[in-house]
């Protein structure tokens, strides 16, 4: 009895995330959640009472996704440019599982004031914990003279620009859903996946 209950939970989970990454938290109703999954609408309130909970999970599951994607590339005794480059395939592939991910977290953060409030305060302060070790490794890779002087920020927003963009113009010059763009749109994400890798490597060689 408790797996049954644990699954419509997640697959409660799993529709909101759906709805709300393509319409945003305003054009989602807890309703049009509770059809979709196949549950009433009692049962979506029994876990999650309001619609601001059920968002705020996934808002926050999801900025943490895209911030832990690089990160976790950092824990291994790698070279630093084979870390970087661990990173920036494992972030790049994360967006490609979710293509409208990065959209989604802006869209939220620019209309809405308390969403960027929700960062600062639950977010943020877990991210910079995280950051530490990603920032430790790059300080002692400008100290050695393996890279030249930058900022472990700015060579995240680097990293993140690069990215993101490349799925953003994706959107633009590709149907995302078509069965006739797939193969086309494979080889362009490929191509900027492996351009990013060179360009951020290549950008932190000492001159």
């Amino acid at each position: 009895m408790e797996l049954k209950t644990n699954n419509k939970e997640q697959l409660i989970l799993e529709v909101a995330e759906k709805l709300f990454i393509e319409k945003g938290f305003t054009g989602v109703k807890t309703m049009e959640i509770a059809n979709e999954a196949g549950v009433n609408h009692s049962l979506l309130h029994y876990y999650y009472r309001t619609k601001e909970n059920l968002f705020n999970r996934i808002f926050e599951q999801k900025a943490f996704q895209i911030l832990g994607s690089f990160m976790i590339t950092f824990d291994n005794d790698s070279s630093f440019f084979e870390k970087v480059k661990a990173g920036i395939e494992a972030h790049f592939e994360l967006l490609n599982k979710n293509p409208k991910l990065p959209l989604f977290v802006l869209r939220e953060i620019v209309t809405d004031k308390s969403r960027k409030e929700f960062v600062l305060d639950k977010i943020m302060p877990v991210g910079e914990e995280v950051l530490k070790k990603f920032d430790t490794a790059v300080r002692k890779a400008v100290r050695s003279g393996l890279i030249r002087p930058i900022k472990s920020t700015d060579l995240l927003l680097n990293i993140a620009s690069l990215n993101v963009f490349a799925f953003v113009a994706a959107q633009i010059l590709f149907n995302m859903d078509a069965d006739d763009d797939r193969e086309k749109l494979r080889i362009f994400l490929e191509e900027r996946k492996k351009n990013n890798i060179e360009l951020i490597i290549n950008s932190l060689k000492p001159s």
